[in-house]
């Protein structure tokens, strides 16, 4: 046995307000659109969307960040490193990180930073920031928050994004400890670039954001992008992870996966022919929460006993573009 950086804790936030699917189903109706095929596919019920205007993804994330320290008797002294992932920053400068900070009283000494790599962001954070930990004998707890509210800037007229997005956040607090098993193992990556322009927020740029002539509906977000094309290299990805790691799918205890869409999990559970119980499923609960998602599945399937500690978990998402990360842990 030797170090190892584990997941010591997991938190999560979702503003009161819940929206089911008839709000949607009514909404669209009105434009002439029949949309419930498509919740039917993507695998939604409800979701938590926020109706206070001062609530926004940093306000979510130092919700979830303080929750997950006072449940673990620990302060914001305590980080040695803050790192915050969301596509919807509330602000690009400065990093949320920094006002996270601020607000858990942090040490002076912080590695603090912001991350966006959208969807995928908070994986590779885990594993960015796992990597950094094992390399830096002095660093002991690191705070990974993953925070986001695409709702708010989507097209009312487009049901893949405003009817698909739930408001959410979530706090991890990984620890490096002596002599586990458990914690980070691995990862891999895939990035195909071909539809890097299918999704975009703002979508006419940042730097048209301001022109008078600029409707809000260019403002908003622009998706184009085919869903399924996003899960298509997974299962080799999946395949590598575990090859490499001298393991199989039967080591596997969960998959902890994006939430964009019910009916692509099932087909990567069909093409690993695996059993979709270990892809435990939130999306009908919370909708799809972006950057957080991966995490607060793990969060619901510690809470409903489906993991359990030394048990393997493979988590994987994907981001706008598209890139896409595998990671395994044993937690």
């Amino acid at each position: 046995m030797s170090s190892n950086v584990i997941i010591k804790s997991i938190s999560s936030y979702h503003p009161k307000n819940v929206v089911d699917n008839e709000f949607f189903l009514e909404h669209f109706s009105k434009q002439g659109k029949d949309v419930s095929g498509l919740l039917v596919s993507l695998g939604r019920e409800k979701r938590y969307i926020s109706k206070d205007k001062s609530e926004n993804s940093l306000t979510m994330g130092i919700v979830s960040a303080k929750k997950a320290l006072q449940e673990n008797n620990l302060k914001g002294k305590d980080m040695d490193m803050i790192i915050f992932s969301s596509g919807t920053p509330e602000y690009t400068s400065p990093a949320s990180a920094i006002i996270i900070h601020k607000e858990i009283e942090g040490k002076s000494d912080t590695i603090t930073y912001d991350i966006n790599a959208n969807c995928v962001g908070m994986v590779i954070a885990i594993d960015q920031v796992s990597n950094y930990m094992l390399s830096k004998p002095k660093i002991k707890y690191a705070l990974v928050v993953g925070s986001e509210q695409m709702n708010r800037f989507s097209r009312s007229e487009d049901p893949v994004t405003y009817a698909n997005f739930g408001d959410a956040s979530c706090a991890i607090i990984l620890e490096k400890v002596e002599d586990t098993d458990s914690g980070y193992i691995d990862s891999t990556y895939y990035t195909k670039s071909t539809s890097a322009y299918e999704i975009m927020l703002p979508s006419c740029g940042m730097s048209k954001l301001y022109e008078e002539q600029m409707s809000d509906y260019d403002r908003r977000f622009m998706w184009e992008a085919n869903a399924n094309n996003g899960f298509s290299s997974t299962v080799d990805s999946i395949n590598t992870l575990l090859k490499n790691n001298k393991l199989t799918k039967e080591n596997i205890s969960l998959y902890c996966f994006s939430q964009l869409s019910k009916s692509n999990l099932e087909i990567i559970c069909d093409n690993l022919s695996e059993d979709f119980n270990k892809f435990h499923y939130i999306g009908d609960e919370y909708g799809y929460t972006g950057t957080s998602s991966p995490f607060i599945t793990l969060e619901c399937a510690i809470k409903d006993n489906k993991i359990s500690r030394g048990q393997y978990i493979v988590f994987w998402s994907i981001g706008a573009g598209s890139t896409a990360c595998t990671m395994l842990f044993r937690y």
